[in-house]
């Protein structure tokens, strides 16, 4: 009953600003009163993914005040601005299972909470053009995000798409369709394109493993890049890449020679001997591991131990201990 009356004095508030100017964003709740307003006025659900002292964010509120934008979200949609430094919006992104790249982001559901649309928004969109395009797009459901994947497996491989869709599945952390979207770009892009300035975009935003034939020409042409572009941005987009693939799922099962290949990868990136091991000594104990190798395995241990600048904590070395036990069966490690 208080939940109930709680959305109809929003819904109260909610018609009293709906004249207004722009977009109303809804006022005085969270986000549960948010949808049960939606399921109220039968509408679908905008967030605003924005952060407080984004320069971007806040140069969008004119063009959300703007009547055309206005009325169109008005009439689709209830709105409200999602915090992104506010606990809400953390807890709700991750039971989502969304990533926010950049703000302000766009973000689209039906009443029912199940994601429809998301649209990334930098300052060269910033138009009530882009604005009601992105709402529009929502509202078809042939056009959008959510519909990505089925485009992808009928066979769509229109060079744009695949970047929205690899941006889209990167977003709601689903790196397998990434993957595919990005070797499919790989494939298909001409040989003189492949150290453009797009396909290096490419691979600071979307490329997720290093697989990619993208990032396999980036890593043996880093010279090409260089003169290209800043060397920097060019080391940061290969160990980027290199850290993603690692940390994956699939750097649980690296083999021994696939550790060492990273390894040489990141120091032609740049990275110093020691932040490689840092880094690399989890995936590179359990390849020795797996390998039947245990006594490998515990010298990576040892070795980060001998270049660690303090003494690890009781805490660190249950950490490894737990660790350990967890590479084998071997009762000695007990």
């Amino acid at each position: 009953m208080k939940r109930l009356l709680s959305a109809l004095f929003i819904l109260c508030s909610f018609s009293q600003i709906y004249a207004q100017k722009g977009v109303a964003f809804l006022t005085g709740g969270n986000l549960r009163t948010v949808f049960d307003v939606a399921k109220t006025q039968n509408k679908y659900v905008f967030l605003e993914a924005y952060a407080p002292t984004c320069h971007v964010c806040n140069a969008f509120k004119p063009t959300f005040e703007n009547a055309q934008v206005g009325n169109f979200y008005n009439q689709n949609f209830v709105s409200y601005k999602l915090d992104m430094t506010s606990a809400e919006a953390t807890a709700f992104l991750q039971k989502q299972k969304i990533y926010i790249p950049s703000t302000p982001t766009l973000l689209f559901f039906d009443k029912n909470v199940k994601l429809m649309h998301i649209a990334v928004m930098g300052e060269q969109f910033n138009t009530p053009q882009v604005l009601v395009d992105a709402a529009s797009k929502a509202l078809s459901p042939q056009n959008r995000s959510t519909a990505y994947k089925a485009s992808f497996l009928a066979g769509n491989r229109d060079n744009n798409f695949l970047i929205e869709y690899a941006n889209f599945a990167r977003i709601t952390k689903d790196t397998a369709q990434n993957i595919a979207a990005m070797d499919a770009y790989f494939r298909q892009i001409p040989k003189k394109q492949l150290a453009s300035n797009t396909s290096f975009l490419v691979l600071q935003k979307l490329v997720m493993s290093d697989e990619n034939g993208l990032f396999k020409y980036l890593i043996t042409h880093l010279t090409e890049f260089y003169g290209k572009f800043d060397k920097k941005d060019v080391n940061q987009a290969a160990e980027n890449i290199l850290m993603y693939s690692l940390y994956s799922s699939a750097g649980n099962r690296y083999s021994i020679a696939k550790v060492n290949e990273v390894k040489a990868n990141l120091a032609k990136a740049g990275v110093n001997a020691q932040a490689i091991q840092g880094r690399v000594w989890m995936a590179e104990a359990r390849a020795y591991f797996k390998a039947k190798q245990a006594d490998k395995g515990i010298q990576v241990i040892e070795s980060l131990l001998k270049t660690t600048k303090s003494t690890p904590s009781a805490k660190e070395y249950a950490f490894l201990c737990e660790f350990v036990k967890g590479l084998t069966s071997d009762k000695c490690f007990e």
